[in-house]
């Protein structure tokens, strides 16, 4: 199993299996408050693992490896995880040890990171595991005196 993972302004995976995005390959952005943004990724499944369940995840993690955890709520937190099981057919006709590429698109709505810091999107699959790594811009000063 191979993924190819990248940071997008915005994303949509269309149902006849196109990736569609726009701002691709990015690696700052603004803070305290990012920018709507997507990830997308596309999974390339071999011919042979096809016709099984196939489990991936999905995590924000900081410089150190910790989940990444926002309000999302008045009073309520959490960690930026996203988790979802496919079963991947093999379209008719489709020769045995093809890759069969299955886009995702997951569109993040602005997030308060903390300004001058990096952070990494993190995609697993079985033991396999890819990174988008970003980093926040320094807040300006408003040169006023």
């Amino acid at each position: 199993m191979e993924a190819t993972l990248f940071l997008a302004d915005s994303a949509q995976a269309s149902p006849d299996g196109k990736l569609h995005a726009l701002g691709i390959g990015w690696t700052h952005t603004s803070s305290p408050m990012t920018a709507p943004s997507a990830i997308a990724f596309i999974l390339h499944v071999p011919w042979d693992e096809t016709n099984r369940r196939i489990r991936w995840t999905l995590d924000l993690l900081d410089a150190d490896g910790n989940a990444v955890v926002v309000q999302t709520g008045p009073e309520s937190f959490s960690g930026m995880h996203i988790e979802n099981e496919i079963e991947v057919g093999r379209p008719p006709g489709t020769k045995p040890g093809a890759d069969i590429n299955v886009p995702f698109a997951v569109n993040i709505t602005p997030m308060p990171l903390a300004p001058d810091r990096t952070y990494v999107w993190v995609l697993k699959v079985g033991e396999r595991e890819w990174r988008a790594p970003f980093a926040t811009r320094p807040m300006q000063q408003n040169g006023r005196g």
